[in-house]
C-alpha cells in the first residue's frame, strides 16, 4: 500500500502519511488502524503456526481482503489527485466524493470482521480459487523441499569438494577445515540477510545449514585431522549449540533449537576418544538439559522436552554399557537422580512456576522418566548393597511427587490433570516400596491400606482413574491373601481337605490381624462408595453392591478355611460337620441382613446356601460322619430352617408391600 501523493509505503496506522503529511481522512485512517491490528494479530499467530494453522489462514484471508479494500481506496484517491492537478480544483484531503461513492461510512465502533472475510459495512470479497490444491503443493515443493534438497546437496558437495581437493593435494587439512568454517559463516550471514528481506523461510533454512556445516567442520578438525584437541573442539561445539539456541529465540524458530539440541547431545559421541570422563560428561549433560529446557519453558516448545529426555537417557545408557563400574556408583546415582528431577518437574513447569491452569504439557515423558531412572537405580543399588536399600530411591521418588502434588493442592489446583498424575506416581512408588521394605503378610496389610487411601482420594477428587486403580490394587490384595499368603506364609494348604502344615497356631496372631485388616478395608470401601453413590462401571448399579458382595465371598472363604484348618488340627472327625454348621450360620446371617436391609438378592443367596447345605448334610454327612456329629448337623440345620421359615411368615406382608412398590418383583437396596 502506497500513499496516493508521495507514493511511499504506508507502514503505520494514522490519519496522515508519515513521509509527506498527506491526510487520508477519517474513514481510511480507521481502516488502516484495523488493518494493522489484524496484521499484528497475524504475526502473533505465526509464532504458534503448528497449533493455530486454521487461525492463521483465517486471519490471512481477512488481511488480504482488507488490503484489497484499502488499496482500492488509495488508488481512488490517487486518481482524484490526478484529476485535481488537471482541473486545478482542490477538494478536502481524504473527503473525495468519488471515494465516498465507493466506500461506505465506517461504523462508530471498532470494526469486526464478518464471516467469509467481510466486515461491518464492507461487502465480503470471495477470493478466486483456481486449482488451489495444485498451486499450494507446487509452492510448498518449490519453496520448502527444493530448498532442503538444495541445502543437503550443497553440504554434500562442499564435503566432496574438500575431500577431492585434499586427495589431490590442492588443500591441506587446515585449509579444508577453514573452508568449511567459511562456508558455515557465509550460510549464517546470507540466511540472516534473506530473512530480513522478507524471505524468512529461505533465510532460516540457510541459517540451519550454516549451523550444520559448523558442527561438521569442528568434528572434522578433531576426529579426522587432529587439528584441534578435545578440549578446544568440545568448547567450539558448545558455542555452536549456544549460537543455535540464541538464534532460535531471536528468530522464534523451534527447529533451530532442535538442531542445537541434537548437535549438543551428539558432541560427546562425535568427539569421544574412547576414554571415560564421567564427571565432565554428566555435568555437560546437566548444563545442556537445563539450558535447553529453559528455552522450552520460555517458548513453550514441548518438543525440546521430549527430545532432551530421549537423548539424555540414550547418552546415559551408552555410557553405562561401556564404562560403568562399581567405583563409579556414587556419581552415577547422583547424576541419574538429577536427570530424574529435571524431567519430573519439567512437564509441570507452567503449573508450578507461572501458576498456569492450562493443559499439562509434555506429560508423555513423566512415566518413562520415572521408570527408566528407577530401573538404572535398582540395578546399581541392588548390585552394590541389597534390594532393601532400593526403597530409599522409591521413597524419594514418592516424596518428590507428593511434594509437587501438595504444592498444586495448596494453590487449589487439585482439579488439574497434573495433580492427579503426580498423586498417581507417588502412590505407585509407595506400592513398590512396601515389598522392598517388608515381607510376607505385611505386604498384604500395607497394600490394603493403600488401596483404601487411593479410593478415598479418588472419591474426594472425583477422579475415576484413581478409583479404578484402588479397585485393581484391592483385587490384587484379595488374590494374594487368599491364594498366596495362606499357603506360602501361613502354611495352610487350600485343597479339598484344607490341611495344616505343622501347627494351626503358626503365625496365628499375624494371620488374624491380616484377615481383620482386609475385611475392614473391604467394609470401609463399600461404605464410602455407598455414601458417595459411586457408579464407576454401571450407571444403574452402585459400586458398593459389588464391594459388599466381594466382602461376603471373602468372609465365607476365610471362615471356611479357618474352621476346616482348626478342626483338622484339633478335632478332625468333626471337621465336615463343623463346615455344615458354619454354612448354616452364614445362611442365617445373610437372611437377617436381607430382612433388615430389604435386599431380596441377599435372601435368595441365603436360601440357595441353605439348599446346598441340606444336600451336603443328607448326601455327604450321613455317609461320612459318626452318629454324634450327624445328630448335631441335623438338629442345628433343622432348627435354623424352621426359624427361617418363621421369619418369612412374620415379614410376609412387608416383603409383598415392598415388592409391589418396586413393581419389578425384586427388592433393591
Amino acid at each position: 500500500m502506497n500513499c496516493p501523493k508521495c507514493k511511499s509505503a504506508v507502514t503505520h496506522p494514522g490519519e496522515y502519511c508519515v513521509a509527506c503529511g498527506f491526510r487520508f481522512g477519517k474513514e481510511v485512517s480507521e481502516r488502516l488502524s484495523f488493518y494493522f491490528d489484524l496484521k499484528q494479530e497475524f504475526e502473533q499467530f505465526r509464532s504458534f503456526q503448528s497449533d493455530l494453522r486454521d487461525g492463521i489462514e483465517k486471519v490471512a484471508g481477512k488481511i488480504q481482503t482488507y488490503e484489497a479494500l484499502i488499496g482500492r481506496d488509495l488508488d481512488t484517491m490517487a486518481a482524484s489527485l490526478a484529476d485535481e492537478k488537471k482541473t486545478g480544483k482542490a477538494e478536502p484531503a481524504g473527503e473525495f466524493s468519488s471515494v465516498d461513492s465507493v466506500i461506505p461510512a465506517a461504523p462508530q465502533q471498532s470494526p469486526r470482521p464478518e464471516p467469509g472475510g467481510g466486515s461491518p459495512g464492507f461487502p465480503a470479497k470471495t477470493p478466486r480459487k483456481e486449482k488451489q490444491g495444485t498451486s499450494d503443493l507446487e509452492i510448498q515443493v518449490g519453496q520448502k523441499w527444493l530448498l532442503i534438497a538444495g541445502l543437503l546437496t550443497m553440504v554434500f558437495g562442499v564435503g566432496y569438494f574438500l575431500k577431492y581437493s585434499f586427495d589431490q593435494g590442492w588443500v591441506g587439512p587446515a585449509g579444508r577445515v577453514s573452508m568449511a568454517y567459511v562456508w558455515g559463516i557465509l550460510f549464517l550471514l546470507a540466511g540472516n540477510l534473506f530473512q530480513k528481506k522478507n524471505f524468512r523461510s529461505f533465510g532460516l533454512s540457510l541459517v540451519g545449514g550454516g549451523i550444520a556445516v559448523l558442527y561438521f567442520a569442528t568434528f572434522a578438525a578433531f576426529q579426522l585431522y587432529g587439528l584441534l584437541n578435545q578440549t578446544v573442539s568440545f568448547t567450539v561445539m558448545i558455542l555452536i549449540t549456544v549460537l543455535a539456541s540464541l538464534l532460535s529465540i531471536l528468530f522464534d524458530v523451534k527447529w533451530l533449537a532442535v538442531l542445537g539440541l541434537i548437535g549438543g547431545f551428539l558432541t560427546p559421541a562425535l568427539l569421544s576418544t574412547g576414554q571415560d570422563n564421567q564427571i565432565a560428561l554428566m555435568s555437560y549433560m546437566t548444563i545442556l538439559n537445563l539450558g535447553l529446557l529453559s528455552i522450552a519453558f520460555y517458548k513453550k516448545w514441548d518438543l525440546l522436552n521430549i527430545l532432551g529426555f530421549l537423548f539424555t537417557y540414550l547418552l546415559f545408557t551408552g555410557w553405562f554399557v561401556r564404562h560403568y563400574g562399581e567405583s563409579k556408583f556414587w556419581p552415577a546415582i547422583v547424576f541419574l537422580t538429577i536427570f530424574f528431577l529435571i524431567y519430573s518437574v519439567t512437564p509441570f513447569a507452567y503449573q508450578l512456576i507461572r501458576k498456569s491452569s492450562e493443559k499439562l504439557r509434555g506429560a508423555v515423558i513423566m512415566v518413562p522418566n520415572a521408570f527408566i531412572a528407577f530401573g538404572f537405580s535398582y540395578g546399581m543399588i541392588a548390585d552394590r548393597f541389597t534390594s532393601a536399600w532400593v526403597s530409599v530411591i522409591t521413597l524419594f521418588y514418592a516424596l518428590v511427587f507428593l511434594s509437587l502434588a501438595t504444592y498444586l493442592y495448596r494453590r487449589e489446583a487439585h482439579r488439574q490433570e497434573a495433580f492427579v498424575l503426580l498423586l498417581t506416581q507417588a502412590t505407585l512408588f509407595l506400592v513398590i516400596t512396601v515389598p522392598l521394605l517388608f515381607s510376607q503378610h505385611w505386604i498384604t496389610i500395607f497394600w490394603a491400606v493403600q488401596a483404601l487411601i487411593l479410593l478415598w482420594m479418588g472419591i474426594k477428587l472425583a477422579r475415576k482413574g484413581l478409583v479404578v486403580g484402588a479397585y485393581v490394587l484391592l483385587a490384587i490384595v484379595c488374590y494374594k491373601f487368599l491364594f498366596y499368603d495362606y499357603n506360602a506364609v501361613f502354611h495352610i494348604n487350600l485343597s479339598y481337605r484344607i490341611a495344616v502344615r505343622g501347627s494351626y497356631d503358626y503365625l496365628l496372631l499375624e494371620r488374624f490381624v491380616t484377615t481383620f485388616v482386609l475385611l475392614v478395608v473391604l467394609y470401609l470401601s463399600g461404605t464410602m462408595t455407598r455414601a458417595s453413590a459411586l457408579r464407576t462401571f454401571s450407571p444403574e448399579r452402585n459400586d458398593s453392591a459389588v464391594i459388599f458382595t466381594v466382602l461376603g465371598i471373602a468372609m465365607f472363604i476365610v471362615f471356611n478355611i479357618e474352621a476346616s484348618a482348626f478342626f483338622y488340627a484339633h478335632l478332625r472327625p468333626a471337621r465336615f460337620a463343623a463346615i455344615s454348621v458354619l454354612w448354616t450360620v452364614f445362611s442365617v446371617g445373610l437372611m437377617i441382613i436381607g430382612f433388615r436391609k430389604n435386599i431380596a438378592t441377599v435372601r435368595k443367596v441365603s436360601i440357595a446356601l441353605f439348599g446346598v447345605t441340606i444336600l451336603k448334610v443328607f448326601l455327604f454327612d450321613m455317609a461320612k460322619f459318626s452318629t454324634p456329629y450327624r445328630i448335631i448337623s441335623f438338629i442345628i440345620l433343622g432348627l435354623v430352617l424352621v426359624g427361617t421359615s418363621y421369619l418369612y411368615h412374620l415379614f410376609k406382608d412387608r416383603i409383598l408391600n415392598i415388592m409391589a412398590k418396586e413393581g419389578t418383583g425384586e427388592i433393591r437396596s
